[in-house]
Protein backbone atom coordinates (compact mmCIF):
# COMPACT_ATOMS: atom_id res chain seq x y z
CA UNK A 1 0.00 0.00 0.00
CA UNK A 2 1.24 3.48 -0.78
CA UNK A 3 2.30 5.63 2.09
CA UNK A 4 2.34 9.41 2.40
CA UNK A 5 5.41 11.53 2.94
CA UNK A 6 5.16 11.06 6.69
CA UNK A 7 5.06 7.28 6.27
CA UNK A 8 1.38 7.08 7.23
CA UNK A 9 -1.16 5.25 5.16
CA UNK A 10 -3.47 7.60 3.27
CA UNK A 11 -6.98 7.94 4.68
CA UNK A 12 -9.90 6.62 2.68
CA UNK A 13 -12.29 9.35 1.66
CA UNK A 14 -16.01 8.63 1.83
CA UNK A 15 -18.30 9.38 -1.12
CA UNK A 16 -19.81 12.57 0.33
CA UNK A 17 -16.39 14.06 1.08
CA UNK A 18 -15.13 13.09 -2.37
CA UNK A 19 -18.12 14.77 -4.03
CA UNK A 20 -17.59 17.94 -1.98
CA UNK A 21 -13.84 18.11 -2.61
CA UNK A 22 -13.93 17.23 -6.29
CA UNK A 23 -17.23 18.15 -7.92
CA UNK A 24 -17.72 16.74 -11.40
CA UNK A 25 -20.09 17.78 -14.19
CA UNK A 26 -23.54 16.18 -14.01
CA UNK A 27 -23.34 12.49 -15.05
CA UNK A 28 -26.10 13.00 -17.59
CA UNK A 29 -24.04 15.70 -19.31
CA UNK A 30 -20.95 13.47 -19.35
CA UNK A 31 -23.05 10.60 -20.76
CA UNK A 32 -24.42 12.73 -23.60
CA UNK A 33 -20.93 14.07 -24.37
CA UNK A 34 -19.59 10.50 -24.44
CA UNK A 35 -22.46 9.31 -26.63
CA UNK A 36 -21.89 12.12 -29.14
CA UNK A 37 -18.15 11.34 -29.20
CA UNK A 38 -18.60 7.68 -30.18
CA UNK A 39 -17.79 7.34 -33.90
CA UNK A 40 -20.66 6.51 -36.26
CA UNK A 41 -21.03 2.78 -36.76
CA UNK A 42 -19.39 1.83 -33.46
CA UNK A 43 -21.02 -0.89 -31.37
CA UNK A 44 -22.56 1.27 -28.62
CA UNK A 45 -23.08 -1.66 -26.26
CA UNK A 46 -19.43 -2.64 -26.54
CA UNK A 47 -18.25 0.96 -26.15
CA UNK A 48 -20.42 1.33 -23.04
CA UNK A 49 -18.98 -1.91 -21.60
CA UNK A 50 -15.47 -0.54 -22.14
CA UNK A 51 -16.36 2.59 -20.19
CA UNK A 52 -17.90 0.51 -17.40
CA UNK A 53 -14.67 -1.52 -17.19
CA UNK A 54 -12.71 1.72 -16.95
CA UNK A 55 -14.89 2.97 -14.09
CA UNK A 56 -14.69 -0.42 -12.36
CA UNK A 57 -10.89 -0.47 -12.63
CA UNK A 58 -10.64 2.40 -10.14
CA UNK A 59 -10.29 1.37 -6.49
CA UNK A 60 -12.87 3.95 -5.40
CA UNK A 61 -15.34 5.82 -7.57
CA UNK A 62 -16.75 9.29 -7.25
CA UNK A 63 -20.54 9.22 -6.65
CA UNK A 64 -21.11 10.95 -10.01
CA UNK A 65 -19.04 8.23 -11.71
CA UNK A 66 -21.33 5.59 -10.21
CA UNK A 67 -24.35 7.41 -11.64
CA UNK A 68 -22.58 7.58 -15.02
CA UNK A 69 -21.90 3.85 -14.71
CA UNK A 70 -25.64 3.24 -14.32
CA UNK A 71 -26.38 5.23 -17.48
CA UNK A 72 -23.71 3.29 -19.36
CA UNK A 73 -25.13 0.05 -18.02
CA UNK A 74 -28.47 0.94 -19.60
CA UNK A 75 -26.67 1.57 -22.92
CA UNK A 76 -24.86 -1.76 -22.56
CA UNK A 77 -28.22 -3.48 -22.50
CA UNK A 78 -28.24 -4.03 -18.75
CA UNK A 79 -26.55 -7.42 -19.23
CA UNK A 80 -23.27 -6.46 -17.65
CA UNK A 81 -22.14 -7.76 -14.28
CA UNK A 82 -22.75 -5.44 -11.36
CA UNK A 83 -19.77 -4.31 -9.33
CA UNK A 84 -19.78 -5.79 -5.85
CA UNK A 85 -21.00 -3.25 -3.30
CA UNK A 86 -18.24 -4.08 -0.84
CA UNK A 87 -15.35 -3.20 -3.18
Amino acid sequence: MRRGRSGERPRRIDAATMAALSPLPPPEEVFVDWLLSVPHGTDLEGAARSQIELIDSRPQSHPAAQCLRTLLLAMAGGHWHARAANI
